[in-house]
């Protein structure tokens, strides 16, 4: 939330906007239904008016109390394609998409940082000549993004930064965030109608059929761009990593670390982190339970930046202290370490379809004991959720209480805006808590429970063998 003094006059202020718009607009609609026809006019001007000042009242009001991370993470998933909604849902309306094309210009430009050198003020003139784009066009696109509550124009042609901009410098990651959604995904959204109605792709589920593949016509997968040797590949696989790990603050993936019982776990415990990147959430595990043995497993590249780039800089004590282990590993053709106590795989699943799903869950499965656990941590908004209510003692997750929709509807819209960026990017899907069920049972693997950590659901599993046994005993 924003911390200035002035904070509570202005959302009393906007409540009271609110309030006198929503009379106005009440009026309309509960003239009979033979007078409704001045309702469905668009060019009403009280009615009309009302409108404009409760979408703008709405979105300024979210803007001031919800977190920055949050209402930033929102504008750039606003429109990863031209059907996606985002939160909040009155700030909607035509041309939605060059919210998040005009922060690329922002960013990919560092006008942020810009901005930050001077508290009093920049002039567009000023940030032509340091960016190098056309002051005029650089200024109407800043203009649009402090209508949107995203900088702030102080005088004629100055900006500065505001409570939310002010998040957007390069050394914050929501910065690495921000340029990949509004760049790759977004460039790659405009390509999904071409994809889904061509014959030949449009039922596929490989990763080359993607519209991200198709988008900048290369043959190969996201994750490939990333995995060349070039300057420029080793900068975009940082600024994705970057990205993930700012991604993992919006949604709070942190709250596993405290909302599982680790610290019930005997001293010595072993915990694979199966393709876990840079080892975020490791990271976080190894500060809060030194007793932990941990293993990191991904590809080569993101193992050596793990080991020389993010560790050394962010928990060196586990280093010195041999309590993390750095292995490079392919999930698709390789096990992990052979009967550790855990192995933790976060946001994997979601990338790949289910063919590709049951072949690494398989693997892990392969690696397990007796008294082994796999936790799935997926998005727990991302474990989709149907919007129909189902009787409560039937319920695998909690539902809203009445009258809300069940899957709390636009409170908890990520779900489906990640489920088409899934789509754009991969090829692949979100998935309901019955759609792991089945994934986990084709690997051997029988479902346990559901842990609800924050927005992050953390979906357990052991051997299916293992409750085979257990029941026959």
């Amino acid at each position: 939330m924003a911390s200035d003094n002035s904070v509570t006059s202005e959302l009393r202020l906007l409540l009271s906007l609110i309030g006198e718009a929503v009379n106005i607009a009440e009026r309309y609609i509960s003239l009979p239904r033979e007078d409704k026809r001045a309702v469905e006019q668009p060019n009403d001007p009280e009615l009309r008016t009302s409108i404009c000042t409760i979408e703008a009242a709405c979105a300024q009001l979210c803007s001031l109390v919800a977190r920055p991370d949050d209402i930033l993470a929102n504008k750039f998933f606003a429109v990863s394609h031209p059907n996606a909604r985002t939160i909040p849902p009155a700030s909607l309306h035509a041309f939605q998409f060059y919210e998040p094309a005009c922060l690329q210009v922002a960013l990919s430009n560092k006008v942020p940082d810009i901005l930050q050198e001077s508290p009093s003020g920049v002039s567009i003139s000023e940030l032509g000549r340091r960016t190098g784009v056309d002051e005029g066009k650089l200024g109407r696109i800043l203009r649009l993004l402090a209508a949107k509550h995203v900088f702030q124009e102080v005088g004629p042609g100055t900006f500065v930064n505001n409570h939310l901009s002010r998040h957007l410098v390069s050394d914050n990651r929501l910065f690495n965030l921000g340029l990949g959604i509004t760049g790759e995904c977004f460039k790659a959204a405009s390509s999904l109608s071409d994809t889904l109605n061509d014959p030949a792709m449009t039922a596929s589920t490989s990763p080359l059929d993607s519209a991200f593949s198709k988008h900048f016509d290369c043959n190969s997968q996201f994750f490939d761009c990333y995995a060349g040797s070039s300057t420029e590949h080793e900068s975009r696989a940082s600024d994705f990593n970057d990205g993930m790990i700012a991604w993992s603050s919006v949604v709070e993936a942190n709250a596993v670390v405290f909302d599982f019982p680790w610290n019930k776990l005997p001293a010595g415990t072993i915990v694979c982190d199966v393709g876990g990147g840079v080892g975020d959430i490791s990271v976080q595990l190894a500060k809060c339970y030194p007793t932990l043995h941990l293993i990191l497993y991904d590809l080569p590249k993101q193992v050596e930046d793990a080991e020389k780039r993010f560790w050394p800089k962010h928990c060196p004590e586990a280093i010195t202290e041999h309590r993390i282990e750095f292995i490079p590993l392919d999930f698709f053709k390789e096990c992990p370490r052979k009967h550790s106590d855990i192995y933790f795989m976060k946001n994997i699943l979601h990338d790949w379809s289910d063919g590709d799903c049951i072949k690494i869950l398989k693997n892990v499965e392969k690696a397990m004991g007796p008294s082994s656990r796999l936790l799935v941590h997926e998005i727990d908004e991302f474990v989709i959720r149907p919007g129909y209510r189902v009787l409560e003692e039937e319920a695998k997750i909690a539902q809203a209480p009445v009258p809300l929709l069940s899957n709390f509807g636009e409170g908890r819209i990520r779900q489906h805006t990640m489920d088409i960026n899934m789509m754009v990017i991969f090829n692949s899907r979100e998935r309901t808590i019955e759609d792991f069920i089945y994934l986990g049972k084709a690997a051997g693997l029988e479902f346990v429970k559901l842990w609800e950590t924050g927005e992050m659901g953390l979906v357990e599993f052991v051997q299916l063998r293992q409750c085979e046994g257990a029941a026959s005993s």
